[in-house]
């Protein structure tokens, strides 16, 4: 088996994290551009089923495709993509096995999300958007490196136990 150092898997997660945060600010940049500027074509914008402006523009693309327009939670899923890799990548930074398992839990929750959003791109607005494409990517890879981490951390725990 392969061994990788908490240091490693730390900034591999603190890395993907910024690839995350890179990507909710671009979709808010194409989000605020669209809205201002009727002509803004935004380079995800392929053609008519590869688009992420059909993404972001849907009735899914603020406030989770849940909350209604009275909500204060009704505001462009990408700035909650901003606050969470943001959150994410400083908890990234601690090796508390409480803050592990918070990072964990909030990144399986981000996974689920990642499945709905995918069901909805596919098969209600049949669409591919590469934005969102990359951010479940992100996701999946969030969760593979957090798991590593919480293994790393039970490891050193049994061997420091054990000394």
């Amino acid at each position: 088996m392969i061994s990788i150092s908490l240091q490693r898997i730390n900034s591999l997660l603190t890395f993907s994290c910024l690839v995350g945060l890179g990507l909710s600010l671009y979709s808010y940049t194409v989000e605020v551009q669209v809205e201002l500027n009727k002509d803004y074509q935004p380079l995800c914008d392929i053609n008519s089923h590869v688009s992420c402006t059909k993404a972001f523009k849907s009735e899914y693309g603020k406030g989770f495709g849940i909350f209604d327009k009275q909500s204060i939670l009704y505001k462009p899923n990408s700035l909650f993509g901003i606050m969470f890799y943001s959150m994410l990548g400083t908890l990234a930074l601690s090796n508390s096995n409480f803050v592990t398992l918070l990072s964990m839990i909030s990144i399986a929750v981000s996974n689920i999300m990642s499945l709905y959003f995918a069901y909805i791109l596919y098969f209600i607005l049949k669409d591919l958007c590469i934005v969102c494409v990359s951010i479940y990517v992100v996701n999946v890879a969030n969760l593979i490196l957090i798991h590593l981490k919480m293994k790393t951390l039970k490891t050193i725990e049994e061997q420091e136990k054990n000394k």
